[in-house]
C-alpha cells in the first residue's frame, strides 16, 4: 500500500533543496546585479525563500512554532526592504540635487 507520510516527507525535502538552490542563485544575482534596484529585489526574494524554507522545515519536523518564526522573519524582511528602498531613493534624490547644482554653477 502507498505510504502517504513518506511521500510527503520526500516532497518536503525536495522543496527544501529547491528553495535552497534558488535562494543561492538569488544571492549570486544580488552580488552581481547590474543595478541597486535589482539587488534590493534579489534580497527581497532571498527573504521570501527563507520564509518558505522555514515553513517547509517546520512541516518536515512537525513543529507548529516555526510558523510564528516565519511570520516574524517576514515582518523583519519587509521592514529591511522598505528601509533599503528609502535609502536608495534618498541617495538618488541627493545625486540629482548635486548634479543640478553643479550644472547651474557651470552655467553662470
Amino acid at each position: 500500500m502507498f505510504d502517504y507520510k513518506n511521500a510527503v516527507q520526500v516532497l518536503l525535502m525536495f522543496s527544501a533543496v529547491f528553495l535552497s538552490v534558488t535562494a543561492f542563485l538569488c544571492l549570486v544575482y544580488a552580488v552581481k546585479g547590474p543595478k541597486l534596484a535589482d539587488r534590493i529585489i534579489a534580497t527581497n526574494m532571498i527573504g521570501m525563500k527563507v520564509v518558505l524554507l522555514v515553513v517547509v522545515l517546520g512541516l518536515y519536523v512537525e513543529e507548529e512554532f516555526m510558523a510564528d518564526v516565519a511570520f516574524v522573519y517576514t515582518l523583519l524582511s519587509f521592514l529591511a526592504i522598505v528601509v533599503c528602498t528609502e535609502l536608495m531613493l534618498q541617495f538618488r534624490i541627493n545625486k540629482l540635487d548635486h548634479t543640478s547644482s553643479v550644472s547651474e554653477k557651470k552655467a553662470t
